[in-house]
């Protein structure tokens, strides 16, 4: 039949073999096939006898034929596929109905800082930002003023410390292009993007970047439900714009979204153990790159839980929770779980690796080392104490003093804003602001990551510590790693 020739080549890449591609289809009907395929074994077919049952084929191949009005002549399927949808989604609790449709969200006032948050989570999403090493202009207008803090005693310091370091990433822009040159060194980036990869690190973290955030439906509902249970204000406030832009899409399931009350309420609860059992010490790592090899999984799991609530080495947390008894460790992983009723909300910390790196750099290197998603990762509160990096081509320069003191007015405001408002403390800080973080992963992992991070189009610093990375592998298993290729040494 013709109509049914011209309906398969509107929706279909062919009509006939038995391999094929759908296109132009609504996100709901494509989320209704994935889930259904198991179902039923023609995808073609079924949706020709859909059009049918409903009562639109006609009306549907006309709109068609046209080439216009198609959306709204399947509306009627439309509305039947995401009340299946819903209906397997919610009520009996299939959550896989929920993967067959991608959906992307692009933020474009979207803090630096937040990117951590969204990157930090289990599920099979994707982000992509916009670097800092292609924008040379950052003003206030380009900051993202966290409202609690301004409200706060730090608001009139912070918009002097911001704009401090905003001045001179402006103002150091020509003097190290001048010093790049003298120096006549051999790099693998064009000069401009070496000197901005230095200067970067003066740009706060809560200035606006663009952010694509992508993946299946499922994993957006999962996100947004972990994401509405954060306390950064702009964390809430962009997974409630998401989901308002996501119901225009996919009501049957964004409509449903709230805050998980079960992770808010875990999060409240590690977070005053972590402070009973550490306080709020600051203890400063003897390595800024340490490798830990296969620890006893229950310690390992026990530290990797209480590591983000506490600004202690790993090694100390390791040797910590090696000393409780069993009703301590039962207090833990109660506590983590949260008396757990179902298999949702997979607890990180549960998850261990062999491969365990703590590393402690520059946030920007952090940055870049968080989105390597193969890779399980725990991260601490920004503080001031630990510090700030200053860049190899800074060191030296007419502006190393006006950059080390900027950096430092920088870390105290951070210990400061940490000490009164914990984790706000990220709002305040800036690229080249210390950051404490593990790595865990196993030995495939580590190839990929380390390879990728060595090559020659990357930052000096992260291409240190991957390298680093490398060396400690191959120190502690020789023969395991020895076909790691370190491309910084080459």
């Amino acid at each position: 039949m013709e109509d049914e020739k011209a309906i398969l080549g509107y929706f279909f890449t062919n009509a006939d073999k038995p391999i094929y591609a759908l296109k132009n289809m609504p996100p709901a009907i494509q989320s209704y096939f994935y889930m259904g395929v198991s179902r039923f074994p023609n995808i073609r077919k079924r949706f020709i006898k859909m059009l049918q049952d409903k009562g639109i084929f006609e009306e549907v191949t006309k709109a068609v034929n046209e080439g216009n009005k198609v959306e709204k002549a399947l509306k009627p399927l439309v509305d039947f596929a995401a009340e299946k949808n819903a209906q397997i989604f919610f009520e009996f609790g299939h959550k896989s109905a929920a993967e067959g449709s991608s959906i992307f969200f692009v933020s474009e006032e979207n803090p630096i800082y937040a990117t951590e948050i969204q990157q930090d989570f289990y599920y099979p999403m994707t982000t992509m930002e916009y670097s800092t090493r292609y924008a040379k202009k950052f003003s206030q207008d380009r900051i993202y003023w966290d409202p609690v803090l301004m409200k706060s005693e730090f608001g009139i310091e912070a918009k002097k410390v911001i704009s401090k370091n905003l001045e001179l990433y402006e103002n150091g822009f020509e003097l190290l292009m001048q010093r790049f040159k003298e120096k006549k060194a051999k790099e693998e980036l064009p000069e401009k993007v070496s000197v901005l990869d230095s200067l970067r690190f003066l740009i706060p973290i809560a200035s606006y970047t663009t952010v694509i955030v992508g993946g299946n439906t499922r994993a957006s509902v999962e996100l947004f439900d972990k994401l509405l249970s954060y306390e950064d204000s702009f964390t809430k406030q962009f997974a409630k714009n998401c989901i308002e832009e996501a119901n225009k899409l996919m009501p049957e399931y964004f409509s449903k979204i709230k805050a998980d009350e079960t992770i808010v309420e875990r999060e409240k609860r590690l977070r005053a153990l972590g402070e009973r059992l550490f306080e709020k010490k600051f203890l400063p790592v003897k390595e800024k790159v340490r490798l830990f090899c296969q620890s006893p999984m229950e310690e390992l799991a026990l530290a990797q839980i209480l590591y983000p609530y506490c600004n202690i080495p790993l090694e100390t947390v390791l040797e910590k929770v090696s000393g409780f008894g069993e009703k301590e460790r039962q207090e833990v992983f109660e506590t983590a779980t949260n008396k757990r009723q179902n298999r949702a909300n997979p607890v990180r910390g549960f998850e261990t690796r062999p491969l365990v790196f703590e590393i402690e750099s520059a946030w920007a290197l952090w940055k870049d080392f968080k989105r390597n998603r193969m890779n399980l990762r725990f991260q601490q509160p920004m503080r001031g104490k630990a510090g700030f990096e200053i860049p190899e081509l800074i060191k030296g320069s007419e502006i190393e003093k006006d950059y080390s003191n900027a950096m430092q007015k920088t870390a105290d405001l951070v210990e400061k804003v940490f000490e009164k408002y914990g984790t706000i403390s990220r709002t305040v800080a800036a690229q080249g602001s210390n950051k404490r973080y593990l790595l865990c992963m196993g030995a495939r992992q580590l190839t990929v990551l380390t390879e990728l991070r060595t090559s020659g189009e990357g930052d000096k610093g992260y291409r240190k510590i991957a390298s680093r990375m490398i060396e400690l592998a191959q120190a502690k298993k020789p023969a395991m790693f020895a076909h790691v290729n370190d491309n910084f040494k080459k």
